[in-house]
């Protein structure tokens, strides 16, 4: 008898790493929404931003710019502050819409149509977006990939039409 309980508790002792190894559901599906992500052209980062010196962990979907949309890119920087409390952090600045604050002025600053454009994406953004950046590299969003893969497909439609 106590042979079997021997060689079961060795047995599980060589199991029990394996089952650490297999992604969870929730990893499977992040790993799904990151493929679509750069299928459609959009770098996928797990990176940490700091906003008002504290930093925030969060996954980074990255849309590079062309090489003759650096020339007009607008730099600013969005935060969505009912979000971002959850962090601990007050986000200072003006609003530009309901709960999204801007964390950096636009410079230069962006036209009304522009504007209309920019409001129209954060409308329509999947509800985790901790922030929007624009560089003149490339347009940022900070989220917790809670969205689904029609949103992903959406977002990189949403992003490559943006012209800010």
């Amino acid at each position: 008898m106590s042979t079997w309980i021997i060689v079961v508790l060795i047995f599980a002792a060589i199991l029990s790493p394996i089952a650490w190894i297999v992604p969870s559901r929730r990893q499977r599906y992040q790993m799904h929404l990151r493929k679509l992500a750069m299928h459609a052209g959009i770098k996928v980062r797990l990176e940490t931003f700091e906003l008002l010196g504290c930093k925030v962990s969060a996954i980074a979907y990255r849309w590079m710019r062309d090489a003759e949309d650096k020339k007009s890119a607008h730099r600013f920087c969005l935060a969505h502050k009912p979000r971002l409390e959850k962090e601990q952090i007050e986000v200072r600045g003006d609003e530009f819409i309901e709960d999204w604050w801007w964390a950096e002025p636009a410079r230069p600053a962006l036209s009304e149509q522009q504007m209309d454009k920019l409001k129209i994406l954060l409308a329509e953004l999947p509800k985790d977006t901790l922030m929007l950046e624009s560089g003149t590299a490339a347009l940022t969003l900070w989220w917790r990939e809670n969205g689904t893969p029609e949103q992903v497909e959406a977002l990189a439609k949403q992003l490559s039409g943006l012209e800010v």
